[in-house]
């Protein structure tokens, strides 16, 4: 047992690796599985660093069987061989891998919960069966693949495996191979990435960008290769550090190999970086278009409400607007949306600045039309008329009707009955305004013939002989009888094509007149006569987005005439499809609001408190901020598969970095064993030095290239066939061009790892490069 601790004390540094190297990864896979199903996002984001552990963790079995070579060697023969000799070498390995494992558990798990409060809402699931099945089956492959090295090193001849120097090698066809079959699976990669439908990317999309800087990490190192030994003559009388510089770099060199994981990890960080970066803008513009201010409050009882709200809170106009959208997202051509358009450059007009949506914020006042204002609060309905013309008695009367929208978004009317005993006469009435108490809209007339106590289906009349003059019609103290008004065209029409009475009503007989004085009526025989306003007729211009038709609504879904009509990428409230008009005009005559309708107030961000407590408190509901609108969007997007992929590339940094760690541990002794033979010779180590900064350089500009290369390429043929976000049919599209920041950054840190990292395998100390260590090691 003390025998074994020993051992396992002197290769404590490549044990040390190996279990840093399983917990980074079996920790990764189960922090990005838990993520990923507290966000209900793809599982499978995870494949990346698992794929980068299977190529990291081959090295550091490759070093730990090193370490264990000579007593291989020595095992062999003393006979120790079989079974025997491979329990021997499988107990430290399970110990650390196992160890790892669990302690990777509990890292996952903790970033797990960490992500979760600072990202997601809710209590994050606990270690789900997938995550541990993960875990296992990391554990597995991690120790089959260390077994599989440490098979090789059994297998070497045994003057290999006692010698006291360790030779580097050429690669193996089969490690060859593989790196040809990387590179193709990379643009395999691309070009599914190319044929993804309805977001469902197969494993070999999602492994691009870990193929695409794994397939470009060992081009850098080819190229690299071939230009050091080009070089390496041409450096032969320009400088002993430059030739020392070449000659390293153009050999197989345990420094030069860990670039394939670190260009792989920088690629598949400016993924992430990028793909986040699209993912967090395209969230903010859709919030804020979306939103159509800093807050906003539903109105349940629909647009009657809202817009009387803003009228009695802010009557000034200048921090409160009514809204209503209709978010049809299956029938396109009927998504719409209404804004006050009087009240939206001071309510909202700097809130679109900066958005794909601003260049239409800034047309959004000009759908205001001189519309009369048809809301009241008003209890009373009254009428007066005087007879103009009789018909022979047969009418008594007429009954005035006025429909209206109550502000809890419902249909009603009230009815005035005016009995005439003669021509000339004068009769006046009134009727309760039921539901107008908090505010009503007006919607129109109609008028009704009120018949006498003769049979008129039997007794032809000219109906054109009954004519009333409307003088007074009054909603509260306001009067409509100046207002623009129109016979319903389609009753005309119906009852000019009644066949019991053909041709007693003419289709283009003048049925209404509006007069200086008055209002004057020529009842229908049959039925009743709407009256609509002429406002509701008015040529209604609107802002359109997308290709569906541009034939405005009315916020009941009533069709209206076509005014102007303006196109742009991108509207407020609606994005990439749909028509914005105004909403008051929208609400001339129009009956109740479409039940699809989200109505509410937006308010600016100068809102008072008290006002905003005031309208919270009329409607009964919460405010809802910015932020608010940011994460219901973000849900519903499926936007946290971006940070979720975010958490995955950092992982692969830790993986990486591990894999240059080991790297440079395994590459000190040798390199401190050629600075001391250069020692031998008379070369200082000021030389040494110089060389190795150059290769150093050389190995970080590499890297930067790479990683910069590999990057664009990987966001340019890989990002797009992504799950990072679903897109909903009019959403705004995903820019997914890379930034400056997104690029650099993941490349500078690459080439300040290799720089850091990489320069502690070229510290040539005096003490450490003595040429006595090479008697040291012959002895």
């Amino acid at each position: 047992m003390i025998r074994s601790l020993r051992g396992a004390w002197s290769r404590r540094g490549a044990l040390l690796t190996l279990l840093a190297m399983t917990t980074v990864v079996v920790g990764g896979a189960v922090a990005v599985l838990g993520f990923a199903e507290a966000a209900g996002t793809s599982r499978w984001l995870t494949s990346p660093l698992l794929l980068l552990g299977a190529v990291a963790i081959p090295s550091i079995g490759r070093e730990l069987a090193t370490a264990r070579r000579e007593e291989v060697g020595l095992a062999r023969l003393r006979g120790i061989r079989g079974p025997r000799l491979g329990a021997v070498l499988l107990a430290e390995p399970l110990l650390t891998i196992l160890l790892g494992t669990g302690l990777g558990l509990l890292l996952g798990r903790l970033v797990v919960r960490v992500a979760g409060d600072a990202w997601l809402d809710g209590e994050p699931p606990g270690l789900g069966s997938t995550a541990a099945y993960v875990a296992l089956a990391t554990a597995a492959g991690s120790l089959l693949i260390v077994l599989v090295a440490t098979w090789a090193t059994v297998n070497e001849p045994l003057s290999v495996q006692i010698a006291t120097r360790v030779r580097p090698r050429r690669a193996t066809t089969l490690v060859v191979f593989a790196s040809v079959l990387v590179i193709v699976a990379a643009g395999v990669a691309a070009f599914r990435s190319r044929e993804v439908v309805d977001g469902k990317p197969d494993v070999l999309v999602l492994l691009g960008p870990a193929l695409v800087g794994l397939a470009l990490g060992q081009v850098a190192i080819w190229v690299l290769r071939i230009v050091a030994r080009g070089a390496t003559s041409a450096t032969k009388g320009s400088g002993l550090a430059g030739f020392l510089a070449t000659r390293r770099l153009s050999r197989a060199d345990d420094l030069v190999t860990p670039v394939r994981l670190l260009v792989a990890a920088a690629v598949v960080g400016v993924l992430a970086l990028t793909g986040a970066s699209s993912v967090g803008d395209w969230v903010d513009d859709e919030a804020r278009i979306a939103a159509g201010a800093p807050v906003s409050v539903p109105v349940e009882n629909g647009a009657v409400q809202a817009l009387a709200l803003t009228r009695r809170l802010d009557p000034e106009g200048q921090h409160l607007m009514a809204v209503a959208v209709v978010p049809n997202e299956t029938r396109l051509a009927e998504r719409r949306a209404y804004v006050d358009a009087e009240r939206f450059e001071a309510v909202a007009g700097d809130f679109y600045a900066g958005t794909v949506a601003a260049p239409a914020a800034v047309e959004v006042p000009t759908l205001a039309a001189d519309t009369p204002d048809l809301s009241t609060t008003a209890a009373r309905f009254t009428v007066a008329g005087r007879l103009l013309e009789s018909d022979r008695g047969l009418t008594r009367g007429v009954a005035v009707q006025l429909s209206y929208v109550t502000g809890v978004d419902q249909g009603s009317s009230a009815e005035v009955d005016l009995r005439f005993t003669g021509d000339g006469a004068t009769a006046t009435g009134s009727a309760r305004l039921p539901g107008c108490r908090d505010g009503c809209q007006i919607t129109g007339l109609s008028v009704v013939r009120l018949f006498g106590g003769n049979d008129v289906n039997y007794f032809p009349f000219d109906p054109s002989t009954y004519r009333v003059l409307l003088t007074r019609i009054d909603v509260g103290e306001r009067s409509l009888v100046a207002e623009g008004w129109r016979p319903d065209p389609r009753t005309v029409e119906q009852a000019s094509l009644n066949r019991y009475r053909l041709g007693v009503v003419d289709k283009d007989q003048r049925v209404l007149a509006n007069r200086p004085d008055g209002l004057e009526v020529m009842p229908l025989p049959d039925g009743d006569l709407p009256i609509l306003l002429d406002a509701a007729s008015a040529a209604t211009p609107i802002l359109v987005a997308g290709k569906q038709p541009s034939d405005p609504l009315d916020v009941a879904g009533d069709d209206r005439v076509l005014g102007t009509a303006t196109r742009f990428d991108a509207l407020p409230l609606l994005g990439a499809v749909g028509q914005l008009s105004d909403l008051p005009t929208s609400m001339v005559g129009a009956r109740p609001t479409v039940p699809a309708a989200a109505t509410s107030v937006v308010a600016d961000a100068d809102t008072p408190d008290e006002m905003l407590a005031a309208l919270t408190e009329a409607t009964g509901t919460q405010a809802r901020t910015i932020d608010d609108v940011r994460r219901a969007i973000g849900a519903d997007a499926g936007a946290d598969q971006a940070r979720a992929y975010a958490l995955m590339a950092i992982f692969c940094g830790l993986v990486a970095l591990l894999a240059l760690a080991a790297g440079v541990a395994r590459h000190v002794r040798s390199y401190r064993h050629d600075v001391a033979s250069l020692r031998v010779l008379g070369i200082g180590l000021g030389a040494a030095r110089r060389a190795g900064r150059v290769e150093l350089v050389a190995l970080a500009v590499v890297v930067v290239l790479a990683v910069a290369a590999g990057g664009l390429l990987a966001v340019r043929l890989l990002l797009d066939g992504l799950p990072l976000v679903t897109l909903p049919p009019t959403a705004l599209p995903l820019d997914n061009t890379p930034t400056l920041l997104t690029v650099v950054a993941p490349a500078a840190l690459a080439a300040a790892a290799m720089l850091v990292v990489g320069g502690r395998a070229r510290a040539v100390r005096p003490d450490a490069t003595r040429p006595s260590t090479l008697r040291e090691e012959e002895g």
